[in-house]
């Protein structure tokens, strides 16, 4: 009785198990469609700040070049400005560059992250 009991009870164990792969696989792919997804949207984030800072610091620099000595007495230094948007923007730059690094690591080997997030 109690070697058809052991007999049943690996019979179940082997049935859940060989479904279990399926229901990982199904876990890995949405983890990598979210670390793909967050990887887009990281790299657009940091698509713009790179060409809003381009932009704006390029903009800052000409208005300082054509800047009277007289407006940078009054205390609108555009000089200043456009190392301040080159400072906070390439900051800025930085940092979405790493989530966006970050996020394509997650996505190309998601096991290590998932194992990870288990063991924290």
């Amino acid at each position: 009785m109690k070697h058809e009991a052991e007999q049943e009870l690996l019979k179940t164990l082997n049935g859940q198990l060989s479904e279990l792969p399926a229901v990982a696989k199904t876990m890995v792919q949405q983890y990598q469609m979210s670390a793909i997804v967050l990887s887009i949207l990281c790299g657009v984030l940091f698509v713009t700040v790179l060409i809003g800072t381009i932009w704006l610091s390029r903009y800052f620099f000409k208005k300082g070049e054509k800047q009277s000595f007289e407006d940078k007495m009054e205390g609108t230094d555009y000089i200043e400005y456009c190392e301040a948007t080159v400072i906070a923007g390439g900051s800025l730059s930085i940092f979405t560059f790493f989530g966006l690094i970050v996020n394509i690591i997650h996505a190309c080997a998601p096991i290590v992250s998932i194992i990870k997030g288990l063991l924290n």
